[in-house]
């Protein structure tokens, strides 16, 4: 199974052998280990998680982050400096009028003349 350390590990030695963490700081441990490990918690606190608690909880952080007034008006304060700092764009030049089409009528009033 592959959990996910709430510590900040990026290895574990076990009887099982050698184990590192990949990028997203996630390992592959034997189904026996991940679940001995799973089961731990210091002071009450987890301290391996799985991905589905690992997903919940990012999205639980994000939540919380986005609910902060600080956070919403710092947000804001960004996106108007970026579009204070974005030079307006430039006005396309004006078509030319489009020409004026001969028609039979005036081709005739300047023969007829």
């Amino acid at each position: 199974m592959r959990l996910y350390t709430l510590t900040g590990a990026t290895a574990l030695d076990a009887e099982e052998g050698h184990f590192e963490a990949d990028e997203q700081g996630g390992f592959d441990f034997p189904d026996e280990l991940s679940d001995q490990l799973h089961a731990f918690h210091v002071g009450g606190k987890p301290q391996w998680e799985t991905d589905v608690e690992r997903q919940q909880r990012l999205l639980a952080e994000e939540l919380e982050r986005r609910k902060d007034p600080a956070t919403l008006l710092a947000a804001v304060e960004k996106l108007v400096s970026a579009a204070e700092a974005t030079p307006a764009p430039e006005e396309p030049p004006a078509a030319p009028a489009p020409a004026k089409k001969a028609t039979r009528r005036s081709a005739a009033k300047t023969t007829s003349d």
